[in-house]
């Protein structure tokens, strides 16, 4: 008898279920009736709201997305320049290398050969201007002593012309 009981419960609680369904779908249809060019309304601009926040992040992905790959690139535009700026200094290099053994093969001094020769005509250029001043100083006293020696008599210049 209580099982019969639960059961009729049961039943009767499935039944008023089912209507109160029933019922809420019906007065939503009438609402919908009554309320639908508002509720479009409402729905568009929801959906506007939506649509701007959807579009903001959007732009937002776009923009780092943007960021990101100009990053990338100037990291590998950097990279590039600097391979090439270090394939232009290897070049540079080896061809100094090569002219400068060219011009040791043909017999061309270097700047260092050039400087050191240059220091040295320097040096005998001053040597060779001392030596020819003191010659200069050397007869000025001889052409004073050559009348000294004349007015000493003819005697005496004979006797310093024989030693």
């Amino acid at each position: 008898m209580v099982a019969r009981k639960k059961k009729a419960r049961l039943e009767t609680t499935l039944i008023e279920g089912v209507q109160q369904i029933w019922l809420a779908g019906m007065g939503a249809i009438a609402r919908a009736q009554k309320e639908g060019p508002s509720a479009f309304q409402d729905a568009v601009a929801e959906g506007l709201k939506l649509l701007g926040k959807s579009r903001t992040q959007a732009e937002k992905m776009v923009r780092e997305a943007f960021e990101s790959a100009q990053d990338t690139v100037q990291t590998r535009l950097d990279s590039a320049r600097d391979q090439a700026n270090e394939t232009w200094d290897n070049l540079e290099s080896l061809f100094q290398s090569r002219v400068h053994k060219a011009l040791q093969q043909i017999g061309v001094p270097s700047a260092e050969e050039v400087r050191l020769l240059a220091k040295r005509v320097a040096e005998l250029n001053a040597s060779v201007q001392s030596l020819s001043a003191k010659p200069k100083r050397g007869r000025a006293r001889a052409v004073k002593r050559a009348p000294a020696r004349r007015r000493r008599g003819p005697a005496r210049a004979k006797a310093a012309r024989t030693r």
